[in-house]
C-alpha cells in the first residue's frame, strides 16, 4: 500500500488559498487541494480558519529574504521548496530565545580622569552657592491604576481600556540632603491606617 507523503503548508501558503478563495469564489475546494497537492479537506478546514490567516502579515524584510531563498531553490532546480518561519520558532522556543525592547541609547562610559574634571569644574561654579541652596531633582510619573498589559491565565481575557490616572512625583535633595516639608495634607483618616514618616 503507498502512503501518500505529508505535505505541511507555511502560513503563508494558508493565507494565499484563503486568498484564491476570497478572489475567485468559483475555485472549488477540490481544485485548491490539487494545486496545493493536499486533502480536500485540509483545504476546507484553512477555508474556516480564513479570518486567522487573513492577518498574518509579514514583514517587507522578511519577504525580501523569503523571495532570495526561493530564487536560489529555482537556480538549483528545486522544485519542491516551500519556506516558512516555521523551523525558525522552534529553534527560538528550544533556546530560549524572546524579543526585548531595547531601552534608550546609552551613553558610553566616561573616564574616571574626565569624571575628576567634571567634578573639580562643579564644584568652581557651586562655590558661591550655600549648600542649602544647592539642588538637584528629577520628576517621574505614577500611572497608579493602570493594569499589568501581561496575565496569566487558563483562557483569552478581553481587553478594557487602560487606565492613565497618574501621579506625577517629583524627587529632590539639597546638597546638606535635608528636605524640609512644602506641604503637608491634612485627610481625614483613622490614625489606625495611616503612619507618616519624615
Amino acid at each position: 500500500m503507498l502512503t501518500r507523503k505529508r505535505v505541511i503548508l507555511s502560513a503563508m501558503q494558508k493565507r494565499k488559498i484563503c486568498e484564491k478563495k476570497k478572489k475567485n469564489p468559483s475555485f472549488s475546494n477540490v481544485e485548491l487541494a490539487q494545486e496545493y497537492k493536499v486533502e480536500k479537506s485540509t483545504v476546507t478546514n484553512i477555508l474556516k480558519e480564513k479570518e486567522r490567516w487573513f492577518t498574518i502579515s509579514v514583514s517587507q524584510e522578511n519577504i525580501k529574504k523569503f523571495h532570495g531563498s526561493n530564487h536560489f531553490a529555482k537556480q538549483f532546480s528545486i522544485e519542491d521548496f516551500y519556506y516558512s518561519e516555521g523551523w525558525l520558532g522552534g529553534f527560538k522556543k528550544r533556546y530560549g530565545l524572546r524579543q526585548f525592547k531595547k531601552q534608550s541609547e546609552a551613553a558610553s562610559t566616561p573616564s574616571a580622569e574626565s569624571i575628576k574634571n567634571d567634578c573639580r569644574a562643579l564644584q568652581q561654579l557651586l562655590t558661591p552657592y550655600n549648600s542649602e541652596d544647592i539642588w538637584n531633582g528629577d520628576e517621574t510619573g505614577l500611572f497608579w491604576k493602570m493594569e499589568p498589559s501581561r496575565v496569566l491565565a487558563c483562557t483569552s481575557i478581553s481587553g478594557h481600556k487602560k487606565e492613565k490616572s497618574r501621579v506625577m512625583i517629583f524627587c529632590a535633595a539639597n546638597a546638606l540632603q535635608k528636605l524640609g516639608v512644602l506641604r503637608r495634607h491634612r485627610f481625614d483618616i483613622d490614625s489606625r491606617y495611616s503612619r507618616y514618616r519624615n
